[in-house]
């Protein structure tokens, strides 16, 4: 195929180079492109020969780089072409959930491999043809990361609404014997893969090992807008001590005899029971930390280490975090130290009435949720997480940062979700010096 170069990123090889936008990328090493891994793998070496369509001419750019140093190509879309779209019909997927009216954007439904490699998402492998596997292993691809939730076949199915869920084990197995390193998700549902099906799985999912480097297990989430499907639960209190107890017990075992604990649980779980988090050690550098893995116990733990650190401050504006109902008593108590170094800061447990009160976690509350529940005529500053927003800064109900600042008489910073960008950004507004944004990629306006 041949793509068309939109832009070419400032300083840049193909900057230096003089590459123009609008140039046409035609091989490189003498091999047509695919898509964005084809790109990625073809241009990883320390020298890459590009021919590209100039003016109607052909150029050929002989490159001396770094290995995996970017050529600073921009093409229309991230993956050269179309992400692939979700042909499964998973009981448990948020997005048939959402609400009505929202940007299209937010019902499409990706299960593209090529994500997995470059974004960290999970993927399924029912849409993965034998060829596409081949090519993740012929490339190198590292990691992928598998959406498993059971290796019982008929379950599996059950969940997921397709025939070809039940191949999962012989496609763990094609990977794994080809050395490609993996992780896994379970998205547990009462009734469905939790109780036996997951004590089978869990010890059917060790035979991956060591390529299948860590699994997650996740709560399955509900909202309030399930109208026309599945009839779904969440977990009890007592489910969940039971099965954190079951999983402390397999994760001692395979640390004895694996040296990893090999499964983690998210949050949600150990905050629902009001079980106290693991050790920070015992998340083995957070390897699944995307999934909510561990979240809490860092973001804690360095929150810890920044206020000792951080110097008393004589005069500080009136600071307002609003965050979702798991992580706001913790947040509150940890905030203790903050106030103790003269911080003026509190905490706002949102309530997620966009998407129903079971849903209590911060990356999704809403504009109108906040606006609806905050008071702002006695606060400085609006603290809100920048996990809220999406990379274009929309928020989930399609309100734009700016929207979102303009709707509040405080100024309204969007924050990383790290322990030490907020400590900083006191730090700076308690001494007149921010700018506001400290979200690490949206700008506050």
């Amino acid at each position: 195929m041949i793509f068309t170069i939109q832009d070419v990123e400032k300083d840049s090889i193909a900057w230096e180079m003089g590459v123009l936008p609008g140039s046409k990328l035609l091989s490189i090493n003498g091999k047509e492109i695919e898509d964005r891994l084809d790109y990625l793998f073809l241009t990883s070496q320390d020298y890459v020969e590009v021919l590209l369509e100039e003016n109607g001419e052909e150029v050929l750019l002989e490159i001396e780089k770094e290995i995996d140093e970017d050529l600073g190509f921009v093409f229309e879309h991230p993956l050269m072409d179309e992400a692939r779209h979700c042909h499964n019909a998973c009981i448990f997927c948020f997005i048939d959930q959402l609400p009505r009216g929202l940007r299209s954007s937010l019902y499409f439904k990706d299960d593209d491999s090529r994500l997995s490699f470059m974004q960290g998402n999970f993927v399924t492998l029912t849409n993965v043809t034998q060829q596409q596997l081949e090519r993740i292993v012929s490339y190198g691809i590292h990691p992928i990361n598998v959406s498993i939730h059971s290796l019982n076949p008929k379950t599996r199915v059950a969940m997921m609404g397709s025939p070809k869920a039940g191949r999962i084990g012989e496609q763990l197995r094609y990977l794994a014997d080809n050395e490609v390193i993996m992780n896994g998700q379970i998205v547990l549902v009462p009734g469905y893969n939790d109780g036996e099906d997951l004590k089978a799985t869990l010890d059917g999912l060790l035979s991956y090992r060591p390529f299948l480097r860590s699994v997650a297990i996740v709560p399955i989430g509900l909202t309030c807008h399930r109208q026309g499907l599945k009839n779904l639960r969440g977990f009890t209190s007592e489910e969940t001590r039971e099965l954190i107890g079951y999983i402390e017990e397999f994760q001692e075992q395979c640390l004895h005899e694996t040296g990893t604990r090999f499964v983690f649980l998210a949050d949600e779980f150990y905050l629902l029971a009001g079980i106290e988090l693991p050790s920070f050690s015992a998340y083995e550098n957070f390897i699944q930390l995307e999934n909510g893995v561990g979240l809490a116990r860092k973001y804690l733990q360095e929150l810890e280490e920044e206020i000792k650190e951080m110097k008393e401050i004589t005069s500080s504006p009136r600071m307002l975090i609003a965050t979702a109902r798991l992580f706001g008593p913790l947040l509150g108590d940890a905030l203790v130290g903050l106030r103790e170094k003269g911080v003026d800061i509190k905490v706002q447990v949102i309530e997620n009435h966009f998407f129903g009160t079971s849903i209590t976690v911060g990356g999704l509350m809403t504009f109108q949720d906040l606006r609806q529940q905050i008071k702002d005529e006695e606060i400085d500053f609006l603290l809100l997480p920048s996990s809220m927003l999406n990379y274009e800064g929309f928020s989930l109900d399609d309100y734009t940062s700016q929207e979102i600042q303009e709707a509040f008489s405080c100024d309204v910073c969007f924050i990383e979700p790290e322990a030490k960008a907020l400590v900083e950004f006191i730090g700076e507004v308690s001494h007149g010096k921010t700018s506001g944004c400290h979200c690490g990629q949206t700008q506050c306006r």
